[in-house]
Formats: structure tokens, sequence, C-alpha cells
């Protein structure tokens, strides 16, 4: 009895070292039964063998995760990098129509007008953290956008009706679209975006004066923001605060230090009463201009207007709030030289004849007059203030 309890004991023994020596060698004969296994060894054999066998689909299904994960979590550089490499392309989507676009199949001729390149702006310009990938091209452009693994077209340029550019406001980055080289408007729709590639927000801010004679918003225009009617005041200061763009007043001071960067060699036309003077005269010819905030702080017009009981004179006159600058003849004016006319006005007569002269030139484009106190040779002209047509 004894020795035929050894011997089970052995025979058992070999059976566990067989179910070892098989499952470390990975063997594909596993789940066999050898003759001298006995029952519990083959059991414990293919519990072994099903476990393997999930072992080895969980590793199949962990390295396609891994791949997948891989692809998913390319860092957008990677990604941008792979795009101008000509590797992936761009997916445009557009009124809900997809389409593919491949940085290699731009026009990069520098020398043309529609060429694209890479530029160095590093913007997030949809609000996620991330910038965003800016081409320079035309209308503004493209921004690309690179998320769940994949390079989307965020933005890019319309036509001169919808040039792209980006501004910061109120905090964000917004994408604007802009309509701004056509007659009778100036138009600028902006987009939030939150890195979702869909805009969260979107709203217009705009002018549009379609029947202005010279091309240039006014008071009477019509202003919107955001849907809602607003005035010219309103506007102005949103354009300041948004785009830092000069109002009425700041872009005619800004013209008018333009006025004397270049000589002027048209003919210089004396005040000789002839008819070559007062023909000169009429081009100046203007039933009112209007002004505001002048440098000595005033509001009022300009006139220069025909005398109906004389065909040869004009009356020159700025009316302002403190009265007025100057009551004049066309008879004051010294001569006439391309746009400008040149002044010589009697501030002060006495009794004897004698006067004290106030020297001006006023520089006439056609929707806007410019004057300049000056000196007796009109030199060293001193800005006063930009009138328009129709302020």
């Amino acid at each position: 009895m004894k020795r035929l309890l050894n011997k089970r004991i052995i025979t058992k023994s070999i059976g566990v070292a067989l179910v070892v020596g098989i499952t470390g060698c990975s063997s594909p004969d596993i789940g066999s039964k050898p003759e001298s296994v006995n029952d519990s060894s083959t059991q414990e054999i293919s519990v072994v063998d099903t476990a393997n066998e999930e072992i080895s689909e969980d590793s199949n299904s962990a390295a396609t995760a891994s791949t997948d994960e891989s692809e998913q979590t390319k860092g957008s550089e990677e990604l941008y990098e792979e795009f101008i490499n000509g590797d992936i392309s761009a997916t445009c989507i557009y009124e809900g129509t997809e389409s593919q676009i491949w940085f290699k199949d731009l026009p990069q001729d520098p020398e043309e007008w529609d060429s694209y390149s890479v530029s160095d702006e590093k913007v997030d310009l949809d609000n996620d953290g991330e910038d965003e990938l800016i081409l320079n091209g035309p209308y503004g452009g493209m921004y690309l956008d690179a998320r769940d693994g994949q390079v989307y077209v965020l933005a890019q340029g319309e036509g001169t009706a919808g040039e792209l550019s980006y501004i910061e406001y109120e905090d964000s980055i917004y994408i604007i679209h802009r309509d701004t080289s056509h007659g009778g408007r100036k138009i600028y729709r902006f987009d939030l975006y939150d890195g979702s590639g869909e805009a969260v927000e979107s709203f217009d801010l705009s002018a549009e004066y379609w029947d202005a004679e010279y091309d240039m918003y006014d008071s009477d225009s019509d202003f919107t923001f955001k849907g809602e009617s607003i005035t010219m005041e309103e506007y102005e200061k949103l354009m300041k605060d948004i785009f830092d763009i000069p109002t009425k007043i700041e872009y005619g001071a800004q013209l008018a230090s333009l006025e004397f960067q270049y000589d002027d060699d048209s003919e210089k036309i004396i005040n000789d009463g002839s008819d070559t003077f007062y023909d000169a005269m009429e081009a100046f010819y203007a039933e009112e201009y209007t002004y505001k905030q002048s440098t000595d702080g005033l509001d009022g017009t300009l006139s220069i207007i025909q005398e109906l009981d004389n065909s040869r004179e004009y009356s020159i006159d700025d009316n302002n709030s403190n009265g007025y600058r100057f009551i004049a003849l066309g008879s004051n004016v010294e001569y006439i030289k391309g746009d400008r006319l040149y002044l010589k006005y009697p501030e002060t007569v006495y009794e004897d004849g004698t006067a004290v002269y106030t020297y001006y030139i006023i520089a006439h484009h056609g929707g806007y007059i410019f004057l300049f106190e000056t000196d007796e040779n009109y030199d060293n002209p001193e800005y006063i203030y930009t009138a328009w047509y129709k302020y």
C-alpha cells in the first residue's frame, strides 16, 4: 500500500510538470491529452488553454486600439506638418458638402496674386487653447484647425465681399469676413468659434450709404450692430474700439496732413477779375460743408456761394458755434492754384482804411475741404479742420 501511494504521487507530479512545460512554451498542441496524464491534469490544461486564447484576443484588441489612439492623439503641430508635407489633406465642409484640400494643389507661385504660403503667425483662432495654422493667400488666405486626429478648414477668404481676417474682441478671438472694397457699404461679419468647428456666435457691424454722393457715410446713413440700428457716433466708437479705425474727424485730419506733402506745379491764377479766374472759382462752389470739433473746439459750416445779384461775386463764410471765423468775399481771394484757394481776409479794418489780415488756404477735394491758417506768404500752414459735404 505504501509503495502504491508513492507511485500515485509520482504520477501526479509528472502531470503537473507537464502542464507547466506546455504553458511556458505556448505550444500549438495545447489542449491535447497526453496518454500519461490523468483526468484532473487534462481539466487543468483546458483551463490554461482558454485563458491563453483570451489573452491573445485581448492583445490583438489592445494593439488595434493603440493604433487608433495613436492617430487620435497626434499633436496639432504634427498634423499640420503632415498637411504641409502633402501626407494628408484638409477637410473642407461647405453648406453640408465635404471636399478635400491638398496643400500641394494650392497655387504657390509668390509672383502670383493668388499664391498661398505658410504664415509665421501663431494664433488661437477658435479659442480652444491651441494655435491654428494660418495660410497666407488670396482674400485673406485660409485658417486650418486640427481636431479629432484630422485637419479641417476652419475659415477661408471668400472674395472681395468676404475677405478673411481676425480680431480680439471682448477677450475672445473672432474670425471676420469683411466687405469694405465696394461702394455704398462697409460690412463686417464676426464669427466666434469654441473648438468644435462650428460658430457659436455670429453678428454684423455695418454702415450702408447707397445714395451718398461722394461714397462716404454720413449721419443719415444706415448703421447696424448685432441686428440693431445704431447712430453714426455709436458706429464710429465701435470701429475705433474694435479695429482702431479713425473716426471721420480723425480721418479728415489724417488726409489733411498729406496736403502739402508734394509740391503743386499747377498754374497760379491771379484774381484779376477775368473769366479765367471766375471759372476757377466755380470749382469751389458749395452751398455748405460741415465740420465738427475744429482744432479750436468749434463746430460749424463753410459755404462758398455765388451771389445772386452779381454773378462775379462770391460770399465765403465760416460760421461756427462761436459766431463766425470769417465772412469774406470772392474779392478777398488773392489767387487759385490747383485745388487750393488762397484767401487774404481783413480781420480788423480801422477808420483810416488800414487793416489787419489773416491768411487762409482752402483746399477743395470734392466731398470735403481742408482749412488752414497761414502767414502772409502762405507758408507754414496750420490745420484747422476738415469740413464734409455732408457730415
